[in-house]
């Protein structure tokens, strides 16, 4: 299996064809529109910008035993925005059709708005949404329904997923949370029927469209999003635009700002959400539905025993699937005008699959188009990281993007200081990525810039362009030779699970007999799990997550030496204790590093280990010293980097979250696999809480490297 995983990477650097998919995008100009804010006080248009991203403005409360929660209303719906002027003389360019949020009480912009829909919240005043599904019946984009997903159902499906909130598994917005605007509904959604009519204000008659989602937001302050997970439609719905930005603070944010850090809502504060798309010459959006056999490769023997299905279905999902053209907020190759002081950007990578690298570089000149290109070994200003997925690190990192770069992969999240004072005013700087896609093997067909002969529809000036993020300009008076952000970080909150040092590796003593990893004194269960490629029924490459049996002992013949398992068809096996402490190892026996996402936890890194991934047999023959954590995936980690050839060591608390209403089981839990559910019998008394993890590649995640996490109290 080992050599089947490098089959794609393999076939995308070999492979001498121009047009990845056979489309392009346009040569849009670059950095001739301003960064769309998403910051300020809600509504509140930044200073420096045109354009603001609508902020959620709350229409009320609900009130719960000894809760008040503050009530937002939110639809979700089809809308067009003008995301580029588009190609100089262009007769065709339009505005682009996309899916997103769209506050019904909006600050700022009153019309729908590309991850529109911004909601501020504060730790611990609970959020509570009611969502309205008001998409049209067809999709955007072509739709593969060969994958696993629910069979004849609605392809306007939706679920709401707070990517890194700490929900009751209800509000989770699981895969089979679904529902659509007819009131067709998922297995798993009980949304209205535990969230309506429990108290007199909150009898009010529940629409077919309408779905209910209760955020408690006992979490430190950090950067979380929504988006859609609709089983076997996330990977388009998120492409299309469902999906926005969610910000928790607390009180820490004002010691930080008493060190010179901007707050959460402030002027100097910039998101930043960075998305990669292609374009077609009218202005709509194209995602690739041909499994191109030069590619990708030919077929492969189905994993799971199936015999070999022909031809491959039209439109078919791609094993993964990179853009050409760089969205920051919403807008095509944005700029922004900055001040010779000390900022704040909160980034997140919003792509479906494509690995970011961003730090600064120096323009090539002054003029254009010298002054949208970037020259990569004239740095700009390092950055500060302070915080990640799960709130601020435990101390400050430099990121000097030479000895050390941000690596953000899909869904990742950094927060990071940077300082212009030393710039001098009238200075073009660029935010500049070159990530390979895939990561870490890379193919030049998916790396845009005008050195590249692969990418020759790549001119200066213009796009399609991979490389340069974000064109910032440095104005007003030169700054203060001694400006400085002085540094002491809020503890970590909830207190770190085990004490970690830069450098030093926490390598835990496996007893593979007990299922135990210790760590000092203390042993913890242990899991062994795996990330492996294989084929489907039709021969496509698909991944996979699962543990260290194989899987032709599980459901008859199959690929020997296989362990992967689907998301449904087989029984949940990380079925977990309410409150008990865990220690995953994780081997990665694929080509690709994998995003590895955890619904309800946060997780420390304790550390990696190259092994013998072709030579796997249920237990790593490890070839290479132990890896300690980079310096910023110390403190609280949700989605994680897990690469090739490697083992990684997680650890753990399945906590649950503090709701003021009782929060029923799964209704999949005592269903047999053949009938979706999770193959497990919960034990009289108890409730099951039903999750998922799962690669963040959303091409991965629905081809089908997802898994259950259940959660027993």
């Amino acid at each position: 299996m080992a050599g089947a995983a490098a089959v794609l990477p393999w076939k995308i650097a070999m492979r001498e064809a121009y047009a990845q998919y056979g489309v392009n995008s346009p040569n849009l100009q670059k950095f001739i529109q301003p960064l769309r804010s998403i910051g300020g006080a809600a509504g509140v248009f930044n200073a420096t910008l045109q354009q603001a991203i609508p902020v959620a403005v709350s229409d009320g409360n609900r009130t719960w035993p000894g809760v008040t929660a503050t009530h937002f209303t939110i639809d979700i719906q089809e809308f067009t925005d003008l995301l580029h002027p588009g190609p100089a003389g262009s007769l065709t360019w339009g505005p682009t059709k996309l899916w997103g949020y769209n506050p019904v009480n909006p600050g700022g912009t009153p019309t729908p708005m590309h991850l529109g829909g911004v909601i501020p919240a504060t730790r611990p005043i609970p959020v509570q949404i009611t969502f309205r599904n008001n998409l049209p019946p067809d999709s955007i984009v072509p739709v593969d329904t060969t994958i696993p997903m629910p069979a004849d159902q609605a392809l306007n499906r939706t679920a709401v997923h707070l990517h890194g909130g700490l929900v009751p598994w209800i509000s989770d917005g699981g895969p089979f949370d679904w529902w659509d605007p007819k009131g067709n509904s998922g297995l798993s959604f009980l949304n209205n029927e535990v969230l309506r009519g429990k108290t007199p204000e909150d009898i009010l008659v529940v629409e077919p469209n309408e779905a209910e989602y209760y955020y408690p937001n006992d979490q430190s302050a950090r950067l979380v999003w929504y988006h859609d997970h609709a089983w076997g439609i996330t990977r388009i719905n998120a492409y299309v635009g469902i999906a926005s930005g969610y910000v928790i603070a607390d009180d820490n944010e004002a010691a930080l700002k008493a060190q010179g850090v901007p707050g959460p809502l402030e002027a100097n504060t910039f998101y930043m959400v960075f998305q990669d798309k292609v374009f077609n010459p009218d202005g709509s959006l194209f995602y690739a539905s041909v499994y191109d056999q030069a590619l990708f490769g030919p077929p492969g023997v189905p994993s799971f025993g199936e015999t070999l299905s022909t031809p491959f279905p039209t439109p078919s999902c791609v094993p993964e699937f990179f853009g050409d053209t760089i969205l920051v907020n919403g807008t095509v190759y944005p700029y922004m005008e900055v001040e010779p002081k000390i900022y704040r950007f909160r980034f997140l990578n919003a792509c479906n699959s494509r690995f970011l690298n961003p730090r600064l570089v120096y323009a090539k000149g002054k003029k254009f188009p010298d002054n949208t290109e970037p020259d990569p070994i004239n740095l700009g200003p390092s950055f500060t990281q302070i915080g990640a997925e799960g709130g601020f690190l435990p101390a400050p990192v430099l990121v000097d993007g030479k000895a050390f770069k941000i690596l953000l992969a899909p869904a990742e999240r950094a927060d990071i200081i940077v300082d212009f004072s030393k710039v001098k005013p009238g200075q073009f700087l660029i935010l500049y990525n070159d990530a390979p896609g895939p990561f870490p093997g890379g193919g030049a067909v998916f790396d845009y810039y005008p050195q590249n002969n692969k990418t020759p529809t790549s001119i200066p000036g213009y796009g399609p362009n991979t490389r340069t993020l974000l064109q910032i300009r440095v104005v007003g008076a030169p700054g203060t030779a001694g400006t400085k952000v002085t540094l002491t970080l809020p503890a970590l909150d909830p207190p770190a699970l085990v004490t970690q040092t830069a450098g030093v590796p926490n390598v835990p003593v496996i007893d593979r007999v007990n299922k135990t990893a210790t760590i000092g004194t203390t042993a913890y269960r242990l899991r062994e799990l795996t990330l492996n490629e294989g084929f489907d029924e039709y021969g496509r490459l698909a991944q996979y997550i699962g543990t260290n049996t194989p899987t032709n002992t599980l459901v008859g013949t199959a690929v020997a030496g296989f362990y992967g398992q689907r998301y449904v068809d087989e029984a949940a096996t990380e079925v977990v204790a309410a409150g008990a402490t865990e220690v995953w190892e994780i081997a990665n026996l694929t080509a690709d590093t994998h995003p590895l996402h955890l619904h309800l936890v946060n997780c420390q890194v304790l550390a990696r280990q190259p092994f013998n991934a072709k030579g796997y047999n249920g237990v790593p023959n490890f070839m290479g010293k132990p890896i300690a954590p980079d310096p910023n995936e110390f403190g609280w980690k949700e989605t994680i980097r897990m690469n090739p050839g490697e083992v990684i060591w997680l650890i753990m608390k399945f906590d649950l979250p503090v709701v003021p209403f009782t929060v029923p089981t799964s209704p999949r839990a005592d269903l047999g696999t053949d009938a979706d559910g999770l193959g497990i019998t919960v034990p009289a008394g108890k409730t099951a809480h039903e999750y998922v993890w799962h690669c963040h590649i959303l091409e991965h995640e629905e081809h089908d490297m997802m898994r259950p996490l259940v959660v027993i109290e």
